[in-house]
């Protein structure tokens, strides 16, 4: 062997070598990047996990607030039911003591007609058995008198026809 050949094969060698380095090196760059985008991929499965569970807390939040709200309205609408249906029971009430009060006022004017109505009959009986009385006492002192009035009468009738006779 020759010093040439022995120099060729000594550069096939090395070019050998050479690939097989360059081959191992591209190896393990293409490994390192392969490993570099799973945690890229990694990295944003995660930040996406994040993201997800930031928007599911905040849909829950805004599911809660919402939650609430119509709480809250159906609340205020109850107290608003509650307060016309007192309105309304008080309204009741206040007709219905009204209409308890014209009753009694009606059967108090009924009671006081009934009275004035008796203490009228109980004064026209009065008065009439005032008038039978006065009416008795004329007639009792009348009938005196028409007696005394009657026989001087009778006597003046009597005199012209005496004085007639004579």
């Amino acid at each position: 062997m020759t010093k040439k050949k022995k120099k060729k094969k000594i550069r096939r060698k090395i070019k050998r070598k050479n690939k097989i380095k360059k081959k191992v090196k591209f190896t393990k760059k293409k490994n390192k990047q392969k490993k570099i985008e799973k945690l890229k991929e990694e990295k944003k499965l995660k930040k996406r996990i994040i993201k997800a569970k930031q928007e599911r807390s905040v849909q829950l939040e805004k599911a809660r607030r919402l939650r609430e709200q119509r709480e809250k309205e159906e609340q205020q609408e109850r107290e608003r039911l509650d307060q016309i249906y007192k309105r309304r029971m008080e309204k009741a009430e206040q007709e219905k003591l009204v209409q308890l009060e014209e009753a009694r006022r009606l059967k108090e004017k009924q009671e006081e007609e009934q009275r004035l109505k008796e203490q009228e009959e109980q004064r026209l009986k009065e008065q009439e058995e005032q008038r039978l009385k006065e009416q008795d006492q004329e007639e009792k002192t009348n009938q005196p008198e028409e007696e005394k009035t009657n026989q001087p009468e009778e006597e003046k009738t009597n005199q012209p026809e005496e004085e007639k006779k004579e």
